[in-house]
């Protein structure tokens, strides 16, 4: 949280020195980027079924709980409480978020230090934060440090519920809870690239599908 909270703050200042060209030649590139890492964590799936069956049964759920709706709102409250806050506001705050609470890293490292005492993947995950901090804090503005918090709290429960989620998180779960967030975040890099209107925040239950299918193949 305190690396996303400094990376934010540099970057507010660094955007002042960057070009409207040139800020816009770095969110294509970057949101091109995001789509080639999306498409390497998908290709990882094991379970192919599994991730389109997780997939429509999150945007049925996704749909019907009205995600998107709600996360747009939260974004546009959290914006009211800012004077300066711009249009991009909403937008940095959401992709920031996707790109760093989605991803096999973000269950393994706080795991690994509840159960090993290893910090060695979080570390990883925190020069990665700092960097898309860096990047769409440049482009977005001071939105993007928002994500800090939120991606204190998840990690933290992670960390605290360990020896309870040991059992269900298996490998085999975080790889296809992994491939399904990176098939998110290449949608929602799309969306970005303005090639696809995608609601990336319906599909999240989806998530939960590959925790629950493996939940049900053990107790049968």
């Amino acid at each position: 949280m305190l690396g996303i909270e400094i990376a934010g703050f540099v970057s507010s200042y660094a955007k002042k020195f960057i070009s409207k060209t040139q800020l816009q030649a770095i969110l294509i590139i970057a949101n091109l980027c995001i789509a080639v890492i999306g498409i390497q964590g998908a290709i990882t799936t094991k379970n192919n079924v599994l991730m389109i069956v997780s997939c429509v049964l999150g945007a049925i759920i996704g749909v019907k709980l009205d995600l998107d709706n709600k996360f747009n709102k939260l974004g546009l409250f959290l914006k009211s409480k800012f004077k300066k806050a711009d249009e991009n506001f909403v937008k940095g705050f959401i992709t920031v978020f996707m790109i760093q609470c989605v991803g096999s890293m973000a269950i393994v490292g706080p795991l690994d230090i509840g159960l090993k005492n290893d910090s060695s993947i979080l570390t990883i995950k925190i020069i990665l934060d700092i960097c898309s901090t860096l990047i769409y804090g440049a482009i977005y503005g001071r939105s993007v440090m928002l994500s800090g918090p939120f991606v204190f709290i998840y990690e933290t429960i992670i960390f605290f519920l360990a020896g309870i989620l040991q059992p269900i998180l298996t490998t085999e779960v975080i790889n296809e809870i992994s491939a399904i967030g990176s098939l998110l975040i290449f949608g929602m890099s799309l969306d970005l690239l303005g090639i696809i209107k995608m609601k990336i925040a319906n599909y999240l239950p989806a998530l939960l599908v590959p925790i629950i299918y493996y939940i049900f193949n053990m107790v049968v």
